[in-house]
């Protein structure tokens, strides 16, 4: 296989991308053949075999694209599966750090909670005792608290998912 013949393999293998980003991986490609001073077949042969670069570009556009849902979908789909896998043993361990990571989680929740009761002080002097304004600063601090403890407990997960793989 010489350089025209891989670069054109790989602009077809790549062709679940948007045209412009297809264009920038071939020219990435071909800038490196160009970069070097070893034949076609030794560059082809350093770069590897087609399906593992065009894997290794499709992880790498996934991750730039994929929302924090996505991301979490993703996530307890692969505890589902390594669940699925796990012998008793290791299912026990399993839930036991997840129940872990539940206990931190909610943990969590007590600096919203000092802070909350100090907002709810200074405010109840400032605006003297508004209910409206004490609601949505609770509203407030309650989001906040919700958004911190899903992405704790997301990145988490992730990362002891990431270490039994």
């Amino acid at each position: 296989m010489n350089k025209e013949d891989f670069l054109k393999e790989l602009e077809k293998e790549l062709s679940f991308l948007e045209k412009e980003k297809v264009i920038k991986e071939i020219n990435i490609y071909d800038n490196k053949f160009k970069k070097s001073k070893k034949s076609d077949e030794e560059v082809i042969k350093s770069l590897g075999e087609i399906d593992d670069i065009v894997k290794n570009i499709k992880i790498k556009y996934e991750k730039k694209s994929s929302s924090w849902v996505k991301s979490c979908i993703d996530t307890l789909q692969d505890l589902i599966i390594i669940f699925k896998k796990s012998d008793n043993k290791k299912r026990g361990k399993l839930i036991v750090d997840i129940l872990f990571l539940l206990v931190i989680t909610c943990v969590l929740k007590v600096p919203f909670i000092f802070i909350r009761n100090l907002g709810d002080n200074l405010l109840g002097i400032v605006f003297d005792s508004n209910i409206k304004i004490l609601g949505i600063w609770g509203i407030i601090i309650e989001l906040g608290y919700l958004f911190v403890a899903l992405s704790f407990f997301m990145k988490t997960l992730q990362k002891w998912l990431a270490n039994i793989n």
